[in-house]
């Protein structure tokens, strides 16, 4: 990849705006507007800016263009919206991550999306063909995947062989899951998202341990013509487990009682529920020992950490994901910490 030697400059602004779509990277909506001048993606960006040219057609599903302050302005022009109007509908593109320096207009486009923009994730195809888009689109998300309940589509940061979506026809059982996370969010707020976070990096570890074991996992990711013991499957196999158990966390916070006696039978509560799970119950005593030992007093107000414990669940999910989606294939570590 050599470095570009010159701009040509913003030479024309589109006739018609391309379609906005909601949470969009800025990589991918400039991959959409160079197409719509008729341009390869590289060309296009040699009117944005200088950097180092991009040969991977598939760099958009890897990692995030960024720019500075006056390639934004040149992004601007070629989109036919002001800097003002791109900043609000493209998170990169924010203030706080624009490149630093006085220097002419530039971008990067590293391999590695810059720590707290998120992950590129695949947008679903139905929502980016009900806004006009006729193209692979991806998403800055928070997580590393993602579920459409509108369209029942399931798609990631996937990038080995296999689907970019997975239709949730053949798992329905994950359609409700999905659904009732939201309704646990939408009534406790951060709270219902920390508990489902809390749930999901439990159930990862189980999965992690002893996921090839479990004939419901197994037989959903065959539903959906994906490998058992694929990475990518994970989060979405043991989706229906984590929401359950998310809900007996609750329970348990409720509750509020932290005696030695409440403890033990709020284990054996859970331990029958993964039985009937097709899980054994004392396989994933351990985790569920090290969350109530993080769970030891009620919250002062309703699912009210303290800071400390705010911070490390807002990162709990993105950390059980990770463990998930180790390279090489190579199957998370056994040992899993809250």
């Amino acid at each position: 990849m050599a470095d570009r030697a010159a701009v040509w400059g913003p030479q024309r602004r589109l006739k018609d705006s391309v379609p906005r779509l909601a949470d969009e990277s800025t990589g991918s909506f400039a991959n959409r507007l160079a197409h719509a001048h008729g341009l390869e993606l590289g060309m296009f960006l040699d009117r944005v800016g200088t950097g180092r040219q991009p040969v991977n057609p598939r760099l958009p599903s890897l990692a995030e263009l960024y720019v500075n302050r006056e390639a934004l302005d040149n992004l601007a022009v070629l989109s036919g919206r002001t800097p003002h109007q791109l900043q609000l509908a493209l998170t990169s593109l924010q203030d706080r991550f624009l490149l630093s320096g006085d220097d002419p207009a530039c971008w990067e486009w590293p391999f590695k999306v810059r720590e707290g923009t998120g992950y590129v994730v695949r947008c679903c195809d139905l929502c980016a063909g009900a806004r006009g888009v006729d193209e692979a689109a991806w998403l800055l998300w928070p997580d590393q995947w993602r579920v459409c309940l509108r369209h029942r589509r399931f798609t990631d940061n996937h990038r080995g062989q296999g689907p970019y979506v997975v239709p949730l026809e053949g798992l329905p059982e994950v359609v409700r899951a999905h659904a009732d996370r939201l309704q646990l969010e939408r009534r406790f707020g951060t709270a219902g998202a920390e508990l489902f976070a809390d749930g999901f990096q439990v159930v990862a570890c189980w999965w992690a341990r002893m996921g090839g074991d479990v004939w419901s996992w197994t037989q959903r990711a065959w539903r959906v013509a994906l490998e058992a013991r694929e990475l990518r499957t994970g989060p979405l196999v043991i989706y229906p487990e984590a929401v359950q158990l998310a809900r007996e966390m609750l329970r348990y916070e409720q509750e509020g009682a932290r005696s030695r006696a409440a403890r033990e039978v709020w284990v054996e509560q859970v331990q029958q529920l993964m039985d009937g799970w097709g899980l054994e119950g004392s396989e994933g005593l351990g985790e569920l020992v090290q969350w109530l030992d993080h769970h030891a007093r009620p919250a002062a107000s309703p699912f009210a950490p303290d800071d400390g414990r705010q911070r490390r669940r807002r990162r709990v999910l993105a950390v059980g994901h990770s463990r998930l989606a180790e390279p090489s294939g190579s199957l998370p570590e056994r040992s899993c910490m809250l």
